[in-house]
């Protein structure tokens, strides 16, 4: 199988993958709430925890398989069920050992219904889900997979799609859950006796969240079948795509300045003018890397081109191969083959602030930014180089002429999430270790 073969099977298989981990995920918490039917309530925190764990082991199998699947929606998912039960489990305990008899006298309690599932299921739910949905990119989680596959800008199409597709399943989930809150809350305060669970009580606890979860199954059903279609008819189809490519990206600097031209119809977004498509590559030496741009660019000579990182997976549209290159003068850029301009670094940071860089230069400037931090306050197991808390040191890109490699060393990424200055760090760094096997 060629390996344009093998990307387009993987991909289709991710596509699948998002419906697969919304039914999966949506549906262990329609399972616990159908299970209030059938399971007392002082078992079902037990099915709730193990809901939470055959989560947790498809996450894992994920991560070892061959397809690129994005988890956030199941690991948001698990925390879910894991507040819940341990809400569950809290009234449990207050019914059996802190009520007030009295409370069972007057027909406040019923010792056979100490909670009702989606009243407890359904605020959780709704919380930690804009929780997640505002957190998604700072969370540890998701910097894991960042560093492991990088940007969604660097992933190609499937990186693209499974940005979009998450947040949008996170806010269908946050939609579904604050509605099922409102309207049995509402329910509860105005209709509701707890002296046994009636048809209509069942209606809309049990009945209306179900029914809610199937038809979410069936749309995003027809939601993925269509973005099946749309892949197999313009990427698949499309004869440009047959075969996979490598791109050069050169990134020009030359004292405080960085060369970039405005792209698109309306000039929006700024990128690098150096930059280039090449037959298939899995390894690029650096004899290479500096004739492509002398090719590029009609430079000769005088500029030093260093290595920054690849993005390469089996996923990917092509493997990206990043290059800084240092202009000893900005008048060698003048004659060469080159359009655009140079920009200061106050401007550089505006226009990052503004968003008016493309995504994979955003995608470089971070990268690279983080690492020359990380490298400049912490030692490689993340301790502080100086005895001063939350250090920031000074950057200038000039800084760049003078340092050579560890751009695509994940571990300075890493580092720059889980340092000392961040809370309980030699805990966290002894779980890694002793019980997630890494470092």
């Amino acid at each position: 199988m060629t390996m344009s073969k093998l990307r387009n099977r993987l991909t289709l298989k991710s596509i699948d993958s998002l419906w697969i981990n919304w039914a999966l995920s949506a549906g262990s918490l329609a399972l616990t709430v159908l299970l209030g039917l059938f399971v007392t309530k002082l078992w079902l925190p037990a099915f709730v925890i193990g809901f939470a764990l055959l989560l947790t082991w498809r996450i894992a199998a994920m991560r070892e398989s061959d397809s690129q699947v994005c988890n956030i929606l199941p690991y948001i998912t698990v925390r879910i069920l894991l507040v819940t039960a341990a809400v569950m489990v809290a009234i449990n305990l207050y019914y059996m050992k802190f009520i007030d008899p009295q409370e069972y006298l007057l027909g406040r309690a019923n010792k056979n219904i100490p909670y009702i599932t989606i009243l407890v299921l359904a605020p959780v739910a709704s919380i930690i889900s804009i929780w997640g949905y505002v957190m998604r990119h700072r969370i540890s989680f998701c910097h894991m997979c960042t560093v492991e596959h990088g940007t969604p800008h660097e992933r190609g199409f499937l990186g693209k799609v499974f940005d979009i597709e998450t947040r949008y399943q996170l806010r269908l989930l946050i939609l579904m859950y604050l509605i099922v809150m409102v309207y049995t809350w509402i329910y509860y305060v105005t209709t509701y006796n707890n002296v046994n669970m009636n048809p209509s009580d069942k209606y809309y606890y049990i009945g209306l969240p179900v029914v809610l979860y199937v038809l979410s199954l069936l749309y995003l059903a027809m939601r993925y079948f269509r973005l099946y279609i749309f892949y197999r008819e313009n990427v698949v189809g499309d004869a440009s795509s047959a075969e996979l490519t490598t791109i050069l990206r050169y990134i020009l600097v030359c004292d405080d300045y960085v060369y970039l031209k405005k792209e698109g119809e309306d000039g929006k977004f700024a990128d690098t003018p150096a930059m280039m498509h090449i037959p298939y590559r899995e390894r690029m030496t650096p004899y290479d890397a500096a004739i492509n741009f002398s090719l590029l660019s009609g430079i000769n000579g005088n500029v030093d081109i260093k290595f920054l990182y690849e993005n390469s997976n089996n996923h990917a549209d092509s493997n990206i191969f990043h290059y800084l290159c240092v202009i000893p003068s900005r008048m060698e850029v003048d004659n060469s083959r080159l359009s655009g301009g140079w920009f200061s670094q106050g401007q550089l940071k505006s226009m990052h602030a503004n968003g008016e860089l493309s995504g994979l230069l955003m995608s470089e400037i971070h990268r690279v930014y983080t690492v020359m931090m990380a490298k400049k306050t912490y030692d490689k197991l993340g301790y502080r180089l100086y005895d001063i808390k939350h250090y920031k040191p000074s950057f200038r890109l000039r800084e760049l002429e003078l340092v050579d490699g560890d751009f695509d060393d994940p571990m300075w990424l890493l580092i720059a999430k889980d340092n000392e200055d961040k809370p309980f760090f030699k805990l966290r760094k002894f779980w890694r270790k002793h019980v997630r096997g890494y470092e």
